[in-house]
């Protein structure tokens, strides 16, 4: 594990609304002692609208107090940036990025007095390798969680820019199987670092949640939690759940991530908005059976649902589209269903009757997927890379 580094995070969410990988992750680099920066939404929109303008204007004034960033403390040796620069993608976005913003991005981190750090990236745009190459890493590690060649909102060069960092990547962390061999067929430092789950918070939630919160939604309870995206998500299937069964309630907890979601303006949908990840498990305890009901489109191949672990912890019923990451999983846990009548049977069929050994054999899957597990694995991961670290370039 690293020890007395400091180590800068770069990433495309913002830290109040982190995957619980990138969480878990930094905050073990901070308790080992390292000093770490969490570089917040640092990722090209490729839409202008007025939302973006206004923030773009918002952290122009405060670029010349505070050195083109500001900062927050999330804990003991974690600092969250928030960089200023233009966050959409075109050639003169790039050039003023490249040559302004990042720049000054860099004289802060100088003014902190950081040199040769670990850099521990999940984007791969052509400005972040601007950025790491300014930066001159004495480690790079590349957390690969989704494949951004297949993403519809990344840059056009993005597969130009992502195979130089897996080439010079020291290390690869993917979260499944497709984008591990993609990896590895050009960098032989990739493993497999599937999502984990904090089983007991999940397993035996004793988390109070507000006595109103579901005091309008009547049971069965069928819910999805994660970004509520149109890119990802199958949001015709949900309609189409709601419409099927008016008798049914769907929640949805979670953010609305540029989407139109006309179409789930339904009597029995609840859209709940984002909630607190400590208090999800409270949440999950009041609902019946959960849902991942993902698009099968080329993008999809790379998905590995981050909550997939937090789903079977709860011990209640899963029902899912066939995300082809799914067949990994051992013994079947989680019911896969293609067609949207084969879906809705699904969970009329788990509503039905759940069987205690489907159950048991949930709860295993979860427990044998620990973040306690993926760190002691994690650990032995840098461990073993770093004695044979060759300092990279692009």
């Amino acid at each position: 594990m690293f020890k007395d580094q400091d180590i800068i995070c770069i990433s495309t969410i913002d830290w109040d609304f982190l995957w619980q990988r990138h969480q878990i992750f930094m905050h073990r680099f901070a308790q080992a002692g390292n000093r770490v920066f969490y570089l917040e939404n640092l990722n090209p929109n490729l839409e202008i609208n007025r939302m973006l303008i206004t923030k773009i204007f918002a952290r122009i004034a405060k670029i010349f107090f505070r050195a083109g960033a500001e900062e927050r403390k999330a804990e003991a040796n974690l600092t969250v940036i928030t960089p200023f620069i233009i966050p959409f993608k075109n050639r003169t976005a790039d050039f003023l990025n490249e040559n302004i913003f990042l720049k000054i991005l860099l004289f802060y981190f100088r003014l902190k007095g950081i040199k040769s750090p670990v850099i521990w990236t999940y984007t791969s745009t052509s400005s972040v390798l601007k950025l790491i190459n300014d930066l001159n890493p004495c480690f790079l590690a590349y957390d690969c969680v989704f494949d951004a060649s297949l993403h519809p909102g990344s840059p056009k060069d993005i597969a130009i820019s992502e195979k130089k960092l897996i080439t010079a990547a020291n290390l690869i962390l993917t979260d499944n199987h497709y984008l591990f061999q993609k990896c590895k067929n050009i960098n032989s430092n990739t493993h497999l670092m599937p999502p984990g789950v904090d089983y007991e918070s999940f397993a035996n939630s004793q988390i109070a949640i507000d006595a109103g919160c579901f005091s309008n939604i009547k049971k069965p309870r069928i819910c999805f939690f994660g970004g509520i995206d149109q890119i990802r998500l199958d949001l015709e299937l949900i309609a189409f759940i709601a419409e099927k069964k008016p008798d049914w309630s769907i929640v949805l907890l979670g953010p609305v991530i540029k989407t139109d979601i006309s179409c789930l303006k339904l009597a029995n949908v609840f859209l709940k908005g984002p909630v607190e990840h400590e208090r999800l498990p409270g949440y999950l305890a009041e609902i019946d059976i959960l849902i991942l009901p993902y698009k099968i489109i080329p993008f999809s191949k790379s998905i590995f649902p981050a909550k997939i672990f937090e789903c079977l912890a709860t011990g209640k019923p899963v029902i899912s589209t066939p995300l082809e990451e799914l067949s990994y999983l051992k013994n079947k846990p989680i019911k896969i269903a293609s067609a949207k009548e084969e879906f809705l049977k699904s969970i009329e069929e788990a509503l039905a009757s759940d069987q205690e050994e489907a159950k048991k054999e949930r709860l295993k899957t979860a427990q044998d997927n620990s973040w306690a597990k993926r760190l002691e694995s994690l650990e032995n991961i840098i461990r073993e890379t770093m004695a044979k670290n060759k300092k990279t370039a692009f």
